[in-house]
C-alpha cells in the first residue's frame, strides 16, 4: 500500500482522479476524518484519510489546502460509492458540514461488528486484530491534529485507520450474509447516516436535556428559549456550546426561572465570567419564554412522559421480551428496540402503535411478540428444563 499526502491542489486533482479510477473497478472508499473541537463553535477539520480497495491511501490537508476541498467532495457524490467508516457519529456530521449534503451508501463497520456479535461501540483496534489479526499502535490518538507538518508517526496512524476497513467489511458482509442480517446492517447505516446528516441545533439540544428532567410545560419554554440563547451565543465567541454554559446550569435556570439580573447571579451554578449584557439577555429570553401562552409552549413526546406503575410494569414486560429475543440472536437489545422505543410503546399500550415504533426487519422480528404482550396472550418465563429464559405464547 502506498501513503499519499496531499497538500496541493494539484494533488487533490490527482488523487481524486486516481480514486474515481479505482471506483469504476470496485465501488468502496474507506474514509476518516481527524479535527479539534475542544475550542470552537463547531469542530474543525484538520485531516481526511481515504483509501480505495486497490491499496492506496491518501491523507488530505486542509490546513495545507486552504479548505479548497471540493474536488473530494464531488467525487463523493459523483461516484455512487459505498462509503466505508468505523464510528462514523462524528466524521459523518464534519464530512457534511464541509461538504454539504452526502449521498449515500454508507456502512459504518462498528455499527455492522454489533449485529455479528460484537459488543456495541467495539473500538477499531480491536475489530481489526479480531477480523485480521493486525496489531495497531493507538499512540496518537490524542494527539493535536492541528500541529504542522504532520509529524511521521501521526499520519502514520492516520494511515492506518483507513488501511483495514476494506477488509473489515469484506469479513464482516460474509458473516453478515451467512446469518441473513446485511440487510439490517444496510438499514441502520442509512438511518444512522440520515440522523447525522441533518445538522443540530437549539431544538435537538432542549429535546435532549429535557428527558428526566422533570421540568413542566413553563420550564420547557425557558430551557428552549436559553438553549437558543447559548447556541447563538457559541457561534458569535466561535466557542464550544458548553464552555459559554454548562448543561447543568441550563437546567437550573430552567426550574428557577429568575426574572432579574441579580437573581440569576445568585445562582451557583451560573458562570460568574458572563458579563451583564449576557446575564440580561438570558434574563429576557426567560420572560418572553414565561410568556408564551400555554399552546405555544413545547411538549415532549411519549418517550418522556412519566409512566404510572402499571405503565412503568409493562415497560419492565415488555423490555423483558426485547432482552430474551436478544439473547436468541446474540445481539445487543437496543439493536431491535432502544429503551425510547419501548416506553414509547409502554406509554402507549396500543397494539396498533407497534408498527410505528418499529421500523422495517425489526417489526417482523419483534413486532408481533411485542404486539402478543400487550394483548396478554405472550409471556417471559424460565424454562427450566433448558435453563433459559423463553417468550411463551398462549
Amino acid at each position: 500500500m502506498s501513503v499519499h499526502l496531499i497538500d496541493t491542489s494539484a494533488a487533490l486533482r490527482a488523487a481524486c482522479d486516481a480514486l474515481a479510477t479505482a471506483l469504476r473497478s470496485d465501488n468502496r472508499i474507506a474514509l476518516d476524518t481527524e479535527f479539534v473541537g475542544e475550542q470552537s463553535y463547531e469542530p474543525r477539520l484538520m485531516l481526511l484519510q481515504a483509501a480505495s480497495a486497490d491499496g492506496e491511501i491518501y491523507l488530505i490537508d486542509p490546513l495545507k489546502l486552504d479548505g479548497q476541498l471540493q474536488p473530494f467532495g464531488d467525487l463523493l457524490n459523483s461516484s455512487g460509492a459505498l462509503k466505508l467508516l468505523h464510528a462514523g457519529g462524528q466524521d459523518i456530521p464534519i464530512l457534511r458540514a464541509t461538504f454539504g449534503p452526502l449521498a449515500g451508501p454508507w456502512f459504518d463497520t462498528q455499527v455492522a461488528a454489533a449485529y455479528v456479535g460484537f459488543p456495541l461501540q467495539t473500538g477499531y483496534t480491536r475489530l481489526v486484530d479480531a477480523l485480521l489479526g493486525a496489531r495497531l499502535a493507538r499512540d496518537e490518538s490524542l494527539s493535536n491534529w492541528a500541529r504542522r507538518p504532520i509529524p511521521e508517526s501521526m499520519l502514520a496512524y492516520a494511515a492506518d485507520d483507513v488501511r483495514y476497513l476494506h477488509a473489515a467489511h469484506t469479513r464482516l458482509t460474509e458473516r453478515l450474509r451467512k446469518m441473513g442480517r446485511d440487510r439490517w446492517v444496510d438499514e441502520a447505516c442509512e438511518e444512522m447516516a440520515q440522523a447525522l446528516s441533518e445538522p443540530g441545533g437549539p431544538e435537538d439540544q432542549w429535546r435532549k436535556l429535557a428527558r428526566g428532567s422533570g421540568l413542566d410545560g413553563r420550564g420547557l419554554a425557558v430551557l428552549r428559549a436559553l438553549c437558543v440563547w447559548r447556541d447563538d451565543e457559541a457561534s458569535r465567541r466561535d466557542r464550544p456550546r458548553r464552555s459559554v454554559m454548562r448543561d447543568e446550569a441550563l437546567l437550573e435556570l430552567s426550574r428557577r426561572a429568575p426574572r432579574t439580573v441579580q437573581a440569576a447571579r445568585n445562582l451557583r451554578s451560573l458562570p460568574p465570567s458572563l458579563g451583564e449584557r449576557q446575564v440580561g439577555e438570558m434574563v429576557e429570553a426567560i420572560d418572553a419564554a414565561l410568556a408564551l401562552p400555554p399552546e405555544a409552549r413545547p411538549q415532549m413526546d411519549t418517550r418522556s412522559v412519566q409512566l404510572d406503575d402499571q405503565g412503568a410494569a409493562l415497560n419492565e414486560l415488555l423490555a423483558a421480551v426485547v432482552r430474551v429475543r436478544a439473547i436468541e440472536l446474540d445481539i445487543a437489545p437496543t439493536l431491535l428496540a432502544s429503551a425510547e422505543t419501548v416506553r414509547r410503546i409502554s406509554a402507549s399500550a396500543r397494539v396498533e402503535d407497534v408498527a410505528g415504533a418499529l421500523r422495517g426487519w425489526r417489526d417482523g422480528l419483534i413486532g408481533d411478540d411485542l404486539r402478543a404482550a400487550l394483548t396478554g396472550s405472550l409471556a417471559v418465563a424460565w424454562d427450566p428444563d433448558a435453563g433459559r429464559m423463553t417468550c411463551r405464547r398462549g
